[in-house]
């Protein structure tokens, strides 16, 4: 059993493995125990430190020799142990067991410390720094420098903090040959594909090199971050972005940036990016802070992001970084946080267009000034670098990224490769790695395991992994992994030489990569264990199942991820399923492999029986994912497609047909249904992803399933069409089935009629399905009008993909509306073909027309506020409609659609003269609230409170307006209940806007304001909305009214009335906008009206 050894009384006991036990008598839970806590490594200086004496070790195969022979061979040596041992005859003893190991005793001497007591052995502990670290670390301050004191440092375990002496004073510069050959190697590491690292920009600033070349970016990207704010608002963190090809020295050039600007800024690198952003925040929050006394001393820092897969993260993180600024009641008046964000595109210009004026790109192709520099640097690595044309990374470059230069090297290096070798597996998965998931590796100890170098030795040495791969071993390179640990990983020294691998490798050996893929997920070692296999894992998966988005830089929208498309396009069906149904069995929980091969055979092949069996495998691993389930309705549907494609030219369908199609509806639309559900709880759409853990941060609402029901529908009416009930086309037939489609009526039954009574039965299966179809229908374009119209994306990007979407739902309304909804508004204003109808009919006309309109919904109103085609004579129109509906209606929903038509056609046209007088509209709406009272379970009635009540007179309230803070709490209780799944991926837009003018006319809607912009289009609107530009311009100034308030707890409470006691809560357009934290402050701004509550814009301190 374990027992207790004396500490140091200043430190906690903890139980200690007796190692004079043997082996056999441990326990496993005992040698967890002992390698969980007894063995020490120092991650900051690579230091081993073994926290055992050896009194009892005798067995030279004794665990704790194996751990340190292991260590000695990760670390190729002693250079980088330590061994403290206490007393000599302890030393002696461990010398004389690891000399069986042939480790070498003099050069154990010199890394053992024997002749000290445990407080001695505690304070050489203490004292032990790296030999390339400075002795003090200084952070840029208000006139000074401050000291990074190593706890502050290690508090901010997200950062890679860059200090303003970085590199300096370590005491590996006193010693001139130990420097020279480490300055030749960190050289030789950059020049042949590693990472660069501060050490490379050191050795240019005091002159042991020429200076670093500097990109012709780099003036803009340094201006960008240094510009004055360039928002017209104050903030407190703003994004650069820097787009780049993969590969042509994006990272460089970040760091660079940051390596010049380090005084001017309190630089670092976000090395942590699994850790929750809300924790980065507050760690950027303390570096901003650190070692202030007062908030004149707080300093801007500089934070490069790289390689972030996804442009919403950033934005995340931003948010994220203004919010722990102002839970710091961190005052500012310029950024305090430049976000640099570092992203690999296939087409950096057009991410770079897309993404504002705060944005550059870097490509692949240097100008000919950059060109002549790197003809420079190269004469200079040639004097002091012995074969430099071997340093591949920086000759391509060199050569503008020549693709017939890099062919030559790979083809060259490939030369006489043995592909049946390990070499040549290992390279031909690496090379498929890296060209299709970015800083994807395979762990060094992986590599050996695989190549079988762990238990091969010489005998002097053990054979090195670059010795073994042979010439191959000239574009590999090894870089340290932070990912799922630390750890040194592999891979090929550039992203053009991994692509061009592959293409030798099939080319030559004819080896496809659907045939690596299969390779690499059979092979069993990668998977089970070792360092580095997490990540593997996840690399892998990301393979074969990330699908391109031109949203996140990609040069296409994919159906599959790029490999599967590239064995696509290359081979044949057979080989994507292969791989596919391997990697099923490889990742066994893995329901995402699953649905790409259900989408697959659905897509590619219409094998539905194949997809369905595939769809459903995968819902059996994520029962509750949504996308999941939408892939299972997709099958069906597709089949439904199919079919309908298939027999375009048919205008019958047969009994059998029918039943067979009508299951198919049915079942597509459960799944679609269900789908739905599922979205509404953002929990589910992490099911599958705990075992890929993949690196999205933010949640997507998937509509997916309401547009599938939609499609579905239509497709079924199409088909229905064909029967005999149905086939017909005139009026009379197009509305039975309308009413069918409503539930409203049955089928006629036939008795003599043997075909007609098997159709009839056939529909008797499905009523249920049917008689729902069109309040199916509706409920999912109704989704639609509200998700569009109320909410909108929190990016520019993705407001681009939503746009086809919306394309998609207008299409399929269009259809809708000419089932459905077939009658004309004009028609209903001939008086004498409304004579003619019962007043039944011309109401339930009226009910219709509004529908085709989308004038029955609150949203659909609203919608009228943009670019709708004649909105001002069809909104005149839909007045004049409600008008009629209200003789003979005390529908609330009636009401409250005909007060905001009125206030939408005044907005569009204020001179109407069918527009009541707004005491009218507002006596109407105050019966309505006494009627619903507060806890009504719809938000439009208190959203009109907000806009008819709002006080006219800052001094003097009325009776409604004094009910205004009610009205806001009730409308923000009842918004977000019904719209609380969608706040991690959508925010309320602001329809209206308080102007200077009177009555109706002191609502400005958003449209307005964007006529003022001097972005004459459309797209270019985004930044100065998003800036605050838009508030600066004069003709907006003129329209709208600044109201002044106070701040308390993050939200402003606006001022109205001189002795009332009233809390009216204004929320900030943008996070992080109040500057002041929880203390109180006086401010203006600019009101805006949304449906979620009051927001403030143009926020300044009074």
């Amino acid at each position: 059993m374990p027992k207790r050894k004396k500490k140091n009384p200043n430190t906690k006991e903890s139980k200690q493995l007796d190692l004079s036990q043997n082996i056999e008598q441990w326990t496993k839970e005992q040698v967890n125990q002992w390698v969980v806590e007894d063995l020490k490594i120092d991650p900051k200086h690579g230091e081993i430190l073994l926290n055992q004496d050896v009194t009892g070790l005798e067995d030279p195969a004794d665990p704790l020799i194996e751990t340190f022979t292991t260590f000695y061979q990760e670390l190729k040596g002693l250079e980088d142990m330590l061994c403290i041992c206490i007393g000599a005859q302890t030393y002696q003893r461990w010398k004389d067991l690891l000399q069986a190991r042939f480790i070498d005793a003099e050069a154990l001497t010199k890394r053992c410390i024997s002749n000290l007591n445990l407080e001695m052995v505690n304070g050489t502990i203490l004292k032990l720094k790296s030999v390339t670290q400075s002795s003090r670390r200084f952070l840029p301050s208000v006139g000074s420098s401050t000291i990074l004191l190593k706890k502050g440092e290690d508090s901010m375990t997200a950062l890679e903090i860059l200090c303003e002496n970085e590199c300096k004073d370590t005491e590996i510069e006193k010693d001139k040959d130990r420097f020279s050959k480490f300055k030749k190697s960190q050289e030789e590491h950059f020049y042949r594909g590693g990472k660069v690292s501060w050490w490379n920009f050191y050795f240019s600033s005091e002159n042991y090199s020429s200076p670093f070349i500097k990109r012709d970016s780099y003036e803009k990207l340094e201006e960008l971050i240094q510009e004055d704010n360039s928002y017209c608002v104050p903030i407190s963190t703003k994004i650069i972005n820097l787009y780049h090809h993969p590969g042509c020295g994006g990272t460089t050039l970040a760091m660079h940036v940051l390596w010049e600007l380090k005084k001017k800024f309190r630089c670092a690198i976000l090395k942590n990016k699994s850790l929750h952003f809300a924790e980065i925040g507050k760690q950027l929050a303390n570096l901003i802070t650190y070692g202030a006394t007062n908030q004149e001393d707080y300093f801007p820092v500089l934070l490069l992001v790289d390689d972030f897969e996804e442009q919403e993260n950033v934005y995340l993180l931003q948010n994220e970084i203004q919010s722990a600024i102002t839970n710091n009641c961190i005052r500012y008046e310029n950024p305090l946080v430049i976000i640099l964000n570092c992203m690999r595109s296939q087409n950096p210009e057009e991410s770079s267009k897309s993404n504002g004026k705060n944005s550059i790109a870097l490509k692949h192709q240097l100008s000919r000034k950059e060109q002549r520099a790197f003809e420079d640097k190269l004469k200079e690595i040639e004097k002091e670098h012995q074969h430099p044309e071997d340093f591949y990374s920086f000759m391509i470059m060199k050569k503008n990224f020549d693709k017939v230069y890099i062919e030559n090297v790979v083809r060259n290096t490939l030369k006489g490769l043995d592909i049946t070798s390990k070499q040549a597996q290992l390279i031909s998965f690496l090379a498929l790695l890296n060209s299709y998931v970015t800083r994807s590796t395979i762990s060094v100890s992986q590599c050996e395991e695989f190549l079988g170098i762990a238990a091969i030795k010489t005998f002097w040495r053990q054979e090195s992994l670059e010795e073994k791969m042979g010439t191959c071993s000239n574009i590999l390179i090894q870089a340290e992994v932070q990912e799922c640990g630390k750890y040194k990983g592999m891979h090929i020294i550039h992203p053009l030489i991994a692509d061009h691998c592959l293409e030798e490798l099939k080319l030559s050996y004819n080896l496809s990569k659907s045939e690596i893929t299969m390779q690499l997920l059979r092979q069993d070692l990668f998977y089970e264990s070792g360092i580095g296999r997490e990540k593997l894992l996840q690399d892998v998966q990301i393979m074969l199942i990330t699908r391109q988005r031109k949203e996140h830089g990609d040069d296409t929208d994919t159906l599959f991820s790029p490999l599967i498309e590239t064995i696509q396009k290359e081979e044949m069906c057979a080989e994507v399923e292969n791989v596919l149904k391997e990697g099923t069995l490889r990742f066994s929980q893995n329901a995402f492999i699953c649905q790409a091969l259900a989408r697959h055979f659905y897509i590619k092949k219409k094998n539905f029986d194949s997809a369905l069996k595939w769809a459903k495998e995968a819902k059996k691993r994520a029962p509750s994912n949504s996308y999941v389930s939408d892939t299972l309705g997709q099958v069906f549907k597709s089949e439904i497609i199919h079919w309908v494609e298939e027999n375009v030219k048919r205008t019958v369908i047969t009994v059998e047909e029918l039943e067979f199609l009508l299951n198919l509806a049915k079942r597509a639309s459960e799944a679609f249904k269900e789908s739905q559900q599922q979205t509404e709880s953002t929990d589910n759409e992490q099911e599958g992803l705990q075992h890929l853990k993949s690196k999205r941060r933010y949640y997507m609402y998937n509509t997916a399933g309401y547009l599938g029901e939609i499609e579905t529908g239509l497709y079924t009416i199409n088909i229905i069409k064909r029967t005999p009930f149905f086939n017909k086309g005139d009026p009379l037939t197009r509305k039975h089935m309308a009413q069918y489609f409503s539930g409203n009526c049955d089928l006629p039954k036939v008795v003599s009629d043997t075909d007609y009574e098997k159709f009839w039965l056939a529909f008797e299966q499905y009523t249920d399905y049917l008689s729902k179809l069109k309040s199916n229908l509706k409920r999912a374009f109704d989704f639609f009008m509200d998700y569009f119209v109320f909410l909108k994306p929190r990016s520019a990007e993705k407001e681009t993909v939503e746009f086809k979407i919306r394309t998609k739902v207008r299409e399929s309304f269009k259809k809708y509306v000419n089932i459905f909804c077939y009658t004309d508004l004009e028609q209903l204003q001939d008086k004498q073909i409304c004579a003619k109808l019962s007043l039944s009919l011309q109401l339930e006309n009226y009910r219709r027309s509004l529908e085709a309109s989308k004038a029955d919904k609150f949203s659909g109103l609203l919608e009228y506020l943009g670019n709708h085609e004649h909105a001002q004579s069809k909104m005149e129109d839909i007045v004049h409609t409600y008008t009629l509906l209200l003789k003979h209606s005390s529908s609330l929903r009636d009401k409250q659609n005909f007060i905001l038509a009125n206030i939408v056609l005044n907005c569009i046209n204020p001179n109407s003269m069918m527009i009541p007088p707004v005491q009218e509209l507002r006596e109407q709406l105050r019966k309505m609230l006494q009627q619903i009272g507060p806890d009504y379970h719809f938000s439009q009635p208190y959203f009109l409170a907000t806009l008819l009540f709002w006080p006219e007179n800052q001094k003097v309230l009325d009776e409604d307006s004094t009910q205004m803070e009610k009205y806001i709490t009730s409308l923000k209780k009842v918004f977000r209940g019904q719209f609380w799944s969608m706040r991690h991926s959508r925010q309320p837009i602001a329809h209206f806007y308080l102007g200077k003018s009177k009555g109706l006319k002191r609502l400005v809607h958003k449209g307005k304001i964007d006529q003022c912009s001097s972005s004459c289009k459309l797209q270019d609107l985004y930044y100065p909305w998003q800036s605050g530009a838009i508030w600066k311009e004069e003709a907006v100034q003129k329209l709208l009214l600044r109201l002044n308030g106070k701040t308390e707890d993050n939200i402003i409470y606006v001022d109205y009335g001189i002795n009332e006691n009233m809390r009216i809560p204004v929320r900030p357009a943008f996070l992080g906008q109040l500057r002041s934290g929880q203390s109180i402050e006086r401010v203006s701004f600019y009101l805006g009206f949304s449906m979620e509550g009051l927001i403030a814009y143009d926020i300044n301190v009074i």
